[in-house]
């Protein structure tokens, strides 16, 4: 079978990178010791610049869950748009299941 550019066969799983993760921690890391008011916990301008406390593993293990997150969220607004009838999925159908989607991953 021939692929579109982009298109992954279904066997084949997309993975979302350990190390945008671990960007994505310390920017969030950052902000978030930018916005302890001074004094409140220490130096936070040394704190900022320090590398965020996270072990590998868990690095991985968050860019797994947020994997599933995302094939799951794709999955439903897929089937929601394919019950509409249409044949792409928009903003609309995100915003159909991503209460449901929210719930399930709360429990």
């Amino acid at each position: 079978t021939r692929r579109g550019p982009g298109r992954a066969m279904a066997s084949e799983r997309a993975k979302i990178s350990p190390d945008l993760v671990q960007h994505i921690m310390q920017y969030v890391w950052e902000l978030r010791v930018a916005e302890t008011p001074a004094g409140a916990d220490g130096d936070t301008t040394s704190s900022a610049k320090k590398k965020f406390p996270v072990k590998d593993e868990a690095v991985v293990a968050t860019a797994e869950v947020l994997r599933l997150f995302a094939e799951e969220i794709t999955a439903r607004a897929a089937e929601t748009a394919i019950m509409d009838g249409d044949d792409t999925v928009d903003g609309g159908h995100l915003e159909r299941i991503l209460p449901q989607l929210m719930l399930d991953f709360a429990t």
